[in-house]
Order: C-alpha cells, then sequence, then structure tokens
C-alpha cells in the first residue's frame, strides 16, 4: 500500500503540468504478475492517468497520451494473472475505436494486437485472431520500421502457421519479427530483449518439430544467454525450465538437472510454489533415470503434495510418473501401481481435454483456411481491378506511341526513298568499275594456277620416287625384326607351358589342404554341438527339473488369488523352459543329420514341429540329393535359425522347406504366409549368421518379402556333375 500510495502522489504532482510535459508509465514488472496489489496499483496509476488525460483539451500530443493510457490498462489486465481477461479485450477495443476517431494508425495497430492475444491466447479463435492479423498488417505496412508493429504481427502469423503445421512459413515469419525488433525505439530496451528471446524460442520450437535438434538447441541457448540480460528473474526461470525440458527429452538428464536447480532457486525467489513443484517433478524423473531413487522420491512426493492442494493436473500426472518410476525401482511395488493408477487417471483426464482442444484446433484450422482463402481471393480481386486499370492505361499510351510513330514513319520513308534513289545512282557506277576489275583478276588467276599446277607435277613426281626407296628399306627391315620376334616367342610359349604345369600342381594340392580344413572345422563344430547338447540337457535340464520339484512342493490352495496365479505361471514357465531345453539339445546336433543325411534330419525336425506348434511345416524333399557334410550341417542350421523365425515373429499359420534342382545349381526354399518383413532391415544378427554359412558353401540367397504377403528365402547352391542323385519319395 505504501507504494501504492507514492505512486498517486507522484501522478497527481505529474498531472499538474501535463499540459506541458508528457508524463511516463512504468513498465509492468512480469515476475510480479501474481502481486495482486502490485497489480491492483498499476490499475489505479492508469486510469487516474486517463481520467487526468480526458480533461485536457484536444491536441495531438494530448490525444496520444489518452491513447496510451488505455493501452497501459489494457496491457496490465494483459499481464495480470487471475484477473478478468474481458477488462484487458474491452480496453483494447476502446483503444481501437479511439484511433480510428483520431486517425493514428500507430495506437490503432497496438490495440489490435492486444485484441488478436484475447481471442488467439485467451478464447483460441484463430480464425478471428487471423482476420485481425490481416487487418493490423494493412495499417502498420504504412507506417516507419522505427515505430511500426509489425514485427508484433509476423510474431503472432508464426503461431498461427504452427498451429496449422506449416512451419517454413512460420519460421520466416519469426525471422522476419526478428529482423524487425531491434529497429523498432517505441520498444523498451528491457522489453526487447525479452521479446527478442521469445522468438528465439518459438524458433527452436519449430525446429524441434522439425526434429533439427542441433539447431533447435542453438536457439534454446540463444533465448537463455539473451534473458539472462535483462533483469526479468521468470523469463530466465522459463529459459532454464526449457533447456531442462530438451535435454530430459534427449535423455540427458545430467545436463538437465543443472537447468532445472537454477529454475528451482528463481522459483523460491519469486515464492511460486507452483513453479516449485513443476521443477521438482522434473528433477524426480532426472534423478530416476541416472538411479538417485531416496531423492527422486523426495522430489516427486513434495511435487505431488502440492499438485494435490492447487488441484493441478499437469504436475500431478508429471509427479506420478516420476514416483511410479522411483518406487518400482525401489522395489516398493506396491506404491508404483498406486501412483501408476493416479498417472493413468490423471492422463485419461488431460487426454479428454487434449481431445477437446484439438477438436477446437482442427475446426479453427479449417476456419483460418477459409479466412485465409477470402483474403487471397479478395487480393486476387484487387489485383485484377488492378491490372484491368493498368491494362487500359498501357492501351491507351500505346495508341498515342502508335500514333506518332506512323507520323514519323512516314517523314523516315520519305526520306529513305531519296537516299535509295541517290544509292542506285551510285551502285551502277561502282558496278562498272569492278566487273572490269573483275575481268583482269580473272586473267592473272589462270596464269597463277598453270604455273602452280607444273610445280606441283614436279613436286609429286619427287616424292614419289623418295616413297619407293624409303619402302623398299622399311620392307627388309621389318622382315628382319619379324623374324627375331618369332624365335622370342617360341622360347616364351615353352616357358609358359611349363609355369602352367607347375600352377595346376600348386592349385591341385591347395584345394586338397581347404578339403582338410573344412572337415576338421566340420567335426570340432560336430562335437562341440554335441558337448553343447549334453550340457544344456544334463545341467541346464536337471536345474530346471529340480526348480519344478521344488515348486510341486509348495501348497498354492494356502496362497493368496494373485500369489496362486504367480505360481502357475511359474509353473507354465517351467515346463515351456524344459520343453525349449530339450527341443534345443536335440537340434544342436541331431543323430540323423550325421548318420542319414539332410533329408532325414529335416523330415524328423518337421514332424516335431507340427506336433508342438500351432504352424503347420511342410517339407518337400523329392529332389534333394546326398550333399557332403559341410553343406548339410550348414543347411540344416539355416532351416533351426528360419523355422525359429517363423514360430516366434512371422504370425503365421503355414510354412514350407522345399528343395529343386537344375542343371547347375540346387534351390532351397523357405516360406510362409505371414505378416512379412522388409528386406531393407534384414540386418539382424541371425540374418548376419546365415550369409556367413552360405559363404562358408560358396552360396548365396534372396529375401522376397511385403506386409502381409509372408516371406520368402530363396538359398542357391552350384552344383557338380557327380552329385548324387535326389532320393526317391
Amino acid at each position: 500500500m505504501r507504494s501504492l500510495a507514492i505512486w498517486i502522489i507522484l501522478f497527481s504532482r505529474v498531472g499538474l503540468c501535463l499540459a506541458q510535459t508528457r508524463p511516463l508509465l512504468p513498465d509492468p514488472n512480469f515476475d510480479r504478475r501474481s502481486d495482486h496489489q502490485y497489480m491492483d496499483s498499476l490499475r489505479s496509476l492508469g486510469q487516474q492517468y486517463i481520467r487526468t488525460t480526458e480533461r485536457l483539451p484536444h491536441t495531438l500530443r494530448n490525444d496520444t497520451t489518452q491513447l496510451e493510457g488505455l493501452r497501459y490498462l489494457a496491457v496490465v489486465f494483459k499481464q495480470w494473472r487471475n484477473a478478468p481477461s474481458d477488462s484487458s479485450l474491452y480496453y483494447a477495443t476502446k483503444l481501437v475505436h479511439q484511433a480510428r476517431l483520431l486517425h493514428n494508425d500507430l495506437y490503432q495497430v497496438r490495440g489490435l494486437m492486444l485484441e488478436e492475444f484475447y481471442y488467439r491466447v485467451r478464447k483460441n479463435d484463430y480464425p478471428k485472431a487471423l482476420q485481425i492479423n490481416q487487418q493490423a498488417s494493412l495499417l502498420a505496412a504504412g507506417l516507419p520500421k522505427t515505430s511500426s508493429p509489425l514485427w508484433q504481427v509476423e510474431m503472432n502469423m508464426g503461431d498461427i502457421y504452427v498451429m496449422l503445421r506449416d512451419y517454413p512459413k512460420a519460421l520466416q515469419s519469426y525471422q522476419t519479427s526478428l529482423s524487425m525488433l531491434p529497429l523498432n525505439t517505441l520498444v523498451s530496451r528491457q522489453n526487447r530483449k525479452l521479446l527478442m528471446a521469445q522468438v528465439v524460442t518459438q524458433i527452436g520450437e519449430v525446429y524441434e518439430r522439425q526434429k533439427k535438434f542441433d539447431a533447435a538447441r542453438i536457439q534454446f541457448e540463444e533465448s537463455r544467454r539473451i534473458n539472462r540480460e535483462t533483469t526479468s528473474l521468470s523469463n530466465i526461470i522459463y529459459a532454464d525450465e526449457r533447456l531442462g525440458d530438451f535435454y530430459n527429452t534427449r535423455h540427458q538428464p545430467e545436463k538437465a538437472i543443472s537447468y532445472y536447480e537454477e529454475a528451482l532457486v528463481g522459483w523460491k525467489q519469486l515464492n511460486s510454489a507452483v513453479g516449485e513443484a513443476s521443477v521438482w517433478a522434473r528433477l524426480a524423473e532426472c534423478f530416476v533415470q541416472i538411479k538417485n531413487v531416496p531423492l527422486a522420491i523426495s522430489y516427486g512426493e513434495r511435487a505431488m503434495d502440492v499438485a494435490r492442494r492447487q488441484e493441478n493436473l499437469r504436475i500431478r500426472q508429471m509427479a506420478s510418473q516420476a514416483l511410479y518410476h522411483a518406487y518400482r525401482a525401489d522395489g516398493q511395488t506396491e506404491k508404483a501401481l498406486i501412483q501408476f493408477e493416479e498417472f493413468n487417471m490423471v492422463k485419461d483426464s488431460l487426454n479428454k481435454q487434449k481431445r477437446v482442444e484439438e477438436t477446437l484446433a482442427l475446426q479453427n484450422e479449417y476456419a483460418i483456411r477459409l479466412v485465409r482463402e477470402e483474403a487471397e481471393k479478395n487480393q486476387l480481386i484487387q489485383q485484377r481491378e488492378l491490372m484491368d486499370v493498368r491494362r487500359q492505361a498501357e492501351i491507351a499510351r500505346l495508341r498515342a506511341e502508335a500514333e506518332r510513330e506512323q507520323i514519323a514513319g512516314e517523314n523516315r520513308m520519305n526520306q529513305l526513298r531519296q537516299r535509295i534513289e541517290t544509292e542506285r545512282l551510285r551502285a551502277d557506277s561502282q558496278r562498272s568499275r569492278l566487273e572490269q576489275r573483275a575481268r583482269i583478276e580473272s586473267l592473272s588467276h589462270t596464269i597463277e594456277q598453270e604455273s602452280l599446277m607444273r610445280l606441283f607435277l614436279v613436286s609429286g613426281l619427287a616424292m614419289l620416287l623418295i616413297f619407293v626407296a624409303v619402302y623398299y628399306r622399311k620392307s627388309q627391315l621389318i622382315a628382319r625384326q619379324k623374324q627375331e620376334i618369332e624365335g622370342l616367342n617360341r622360347g616364351l610359349e615353352d616357358k609358359v607351358a611349363e609355369r602352367t604345369v607347375e600352377l595346376k600342381l600348386a592349385n591341385d594340392q591347395l584345394r586338397a589342404k581347404n578339403r582338410e580344413i573344412e572337415e576338421a572345422l566340420l567335426r570340432g563344430q560336430t562335437l562341440e554341438r554335441k558337448r553343447m547338447a549334453a550340457d544344456l540337457h544334463d545341467s541346464l535340464g536337471g536345474l530346471l527339473a529340480a526348480i519344478k520339484v521344488s515348486l510341486s512342493a509348495l501348497n498354492p490352495t494356502q496362497m493368496p488369488e494373485r500369489e496362486q496365479q504367480i505360481y502357475r505361471n511359474l509353473l507354465g514357465m517351467t515346463k515351456e523352459a524344459f520343453a525349449e531345453v530339450r527341443y534345443l539339445s536335440h537340434n544342436l546336433q541331431p543323430d540323423e543329420l550325421e548318420k542319414q543325411g539332410l533329408s532325414e534330419a529335416l523330415k524328423r525336425l518337421v514332424s516335431k514341429l507340427n506336433s508342438s506348434q500351432q504352424v503347420t511345416f511342410r517339407l518337400d524333399n523329392t529332389q534333394l540329393p546326398r550333399l557332403d557334410k559341410t553343406t548339410e550341417f550348414n543347411l540344416y542350421s539355416i532351416c533351426i535359425e528360419l523355422c525359429s523365425n517363423i514360430l516366434r515373429h512371422s504370425e503365421a499359420t503355414e510354412a514350407d522347406i522345399i528343395f529343386r534342382r537344375f542343371s547347375t545349381e540346387l534351390n532351397m526354399i523357405v516360406k510362409d504366409n505371414g505378416c512379412g518383413m522388409d528386406p531393407s532391415d534384414a540386418s539382424g544378427m541371425g540374418l548376419r549368421n546365415i550369409q556367413a554359412r552360405m559363404d562358408a558353401i560358396r552360396g548365396r540367397y534372396e529375401v522376397h518379402s511385403g506386409a502381409n504377403e509372408g516371406t520368402t528365402f530363396i538359398f542357391i547352391l552350384p552344383t557338380s556333375s557327380d552329385m548324387a542323385p535326389p532320393l526317391p519319395a
């Protein structure tokens, strides 16, 4: 109250000399927007200002002073939290009306900007806001750059383009606004920096929506730097929170925590419980990510307490999500479940609000497009009318020029006739002289040609004699060189034949050595797979059997319903694990593969799969010959890998394994009728193993698949003429 009294006394003294000097109204302190007493003092000051200016005589200076008072009150109610927002619209509308009567375009645009803020932010009426922006843009275009609020029009248009998801135009509007702001001298230095920081933040938001995260981070850091050059603590806090949110969503909690802690210090200075709670909730989520569970629980519970008291759903959602993760990491299952249920409840409430907002946004988007189309249509009509006027003016100008050109052309035609007659006489005289000179030159040219012809004949005869002599000499030289080359070729062919025999013998030895190495590798792999199968069956199988016996010793009838369900799940999972161990231990190295070959091993595999799985497997091995052990071992391993993938991922009901023999190759085809896959995504470990096995047996494979079209693998192996014939059906 003391500050209010001081302001009123100062204002009353200034009002005595208002006719001679223009008083200045203080800029509202954004950090004190929640201070009702402070904002009420600004309201009283503005109303006293208006009452004083209304008693002054009507002059340009006094009328501008009165308009400034109306603008000031509209700004105070716009920034005043928990105050009726319609009050800002009332003074803004009054300002626009008064400025229109006084033909003051500057204050008319400033009033329109305040009206636009009310309809866009308070009422979410984007079509109305767009109409106001278009009207203000036309007025602001004729104002000087030092006072034009066109920067604010561009900023508002950027927000509207963001709502329409037209990000290139939004960036263009924001950057235009950012280039205009430094030129405006009506905005104070402090507010100019705050507005520039706001535009930079909006540019960062657009980059983040476009997935340009490095560019977005640079904009957020620049906004924070600009805000820290001001004295607005709340804007500095918002910049810190935005950078913290950026790093938090990028899963970099260590960087986010430092910015959140700075924001928390600022909210404590402003004594804002809601602001502190919002930061506590974010810090809780960060500390969960870095495994500091006790601190995460402490921050989350404090944030939840404030959110419930303030009935703030957004903070409740963040706090409940962080507490759910923290309690779960701490092993407090019941508390985690409670927080999870509360998170879902708050999420449902916020989703309902979000759906309403999205529906309203779609309606606004449609209405905005209609307004834009109408404005573009009007603009097109105006352009056509202007073009018609210009076309008529151009036609009149061209008609006058044509008349002038006609008169000038007649004069030039008369002069041209006189000049042609004179030139004709001169040409006749010149032609006579040229004809005489041509006859003389023709005779001289004939004499010169005859002299040159004689000279050419003598020179040609001499050159012919020289050519014959040189040709004879060259022929003798070439004959001698040909004999020498034939002798060298005979010696070189003998050496090449000897070297070829040596290389063939070395290649035969190398092939034999490679076959020995491959057989040794196959024996080693066979022994290792048998050992692994025995270990799986003896060690892990025995352990699973012991677990099953221990579980069977429990009495589920004396357990609660939830524990009985867990008990039944454990029995089922143990049974499935035991079956999987038996399946793996057998398929690591089946006896049929080593004794009877690939065909019998695959028959046994398909029989087992059809007896225990929901997918129907079919085998066509009528054209499958007996192959070497390395090839059969690798083909069997590939079938095991693909059948496992079909069972786990394909969602298929039928699958086929088909062998086809051709003159120079053997094809193995594995296909299913499942959901399919993207061949470009075939980069998993299983497919890399398949590629390695095909390389080992000098084969290749192809993948054909599509969404809901199944998957087909075609494996192509080269065949030799001595390969064993296919087995009988």
